[in-house]
């Protein structure tokens, strides 16, 4: 966005707002929704799916179980909700857009990943996908691909935008690159709290990872001509 022109005159705002469409009133998200989706969420991280009824989220949340019904189907529509919510929590912060040199923005996009992946709300969520994955694989395919597909898709966006631009080499695949990278950041901290050792993502351990993640990413695929 650009920044205007000290002495542009002032811009006189007007109270007439344009009719919005159907099907943008349709797409806008309900606050009651999402509000509903929030509530729910640690009654399915602390009690597991099984073990929380339509009861309990009312109980919590407030609501109807018609509510429940129009909105989500049922108990399960309202967990995939949560599982989709969960997600975007995390892949909605990777900031890809940070400026400065390939080290820097990489940095950037390292910090922010793990800063979201290792917060405990969202370990406690990944324990719980972990554990239902084979009894509800629905789930467990749709954790997947609005969890990691969707992040390592993100910043595969960022690495086809720096070969695009000749900064790094283009003979390997970004999104195969972004899966490596991201790989490479949560493999020892992620794990060593979901198997209660969680001293590995301690912060000095979490920025050594980033740093030298991105020093062998760059070292890998960063062309001659730095930036």
């Amino acid at each position: 966005m650009s920044v205007p022109e000290a002495k542009a005159p002032s811009r006189r705002r007007s109270n007439h707002k344009p009719p919005q469409s159907a099907a943008a009133n349709a797409n806008k998200p309900d606050p009651r929704r999402e509000r509903l989706v929030r509530l729910a969420a640690p009654l399915f991280l602390k009690k597991g799916y099984d073990n929380v009824s339509i009861d309990d989220i009312i109980a919590v949340a407030g609501g109807s179980k018609a509510t429940i019904y129009a909105w989500f189907g049922g108990k399960q529509g309202l967990f995939e909700a949560v599982v989709r919510q969960k997600c975007d929590d995390v892949t909605l912060g990777i900031d890809i857009d940070a400026p400065g040199s390939l080290e820097e923005q990489l940095t950037k996009i390292g910090q922010s990943f793990l800063v979201l992946v290792l917060a405990p709300p969202i370990l406690e969520f990944h324990r719980l996908m972990v554990s239902i994955g084979r009894t509800f694989p629905e789930a467990g395919r749709l954790f997947f691909q609005s969890g990691p597909v969707s992040a390592y898709a993100i910043v595969a966006q960022w690495i086809a935008r720096q070969q695009k631009e000749g900064r790094l080499l283009i003979e390997e695949d970004p999104y195969r690159l972004a899966v490596l990278f991201l790989d490479m950041l949560i493999g020892e901290h992620q794990l060593g709290w979901l198997t209660s050792m969680p001293r590995a993502a301690q912060k000095a351990k979490i920025d050594e990872t980033v740093r030298i993640a991105v020093k062998v990413f760059l070292g890998g695929c960063q062309t001659s001509s730095k930036g």
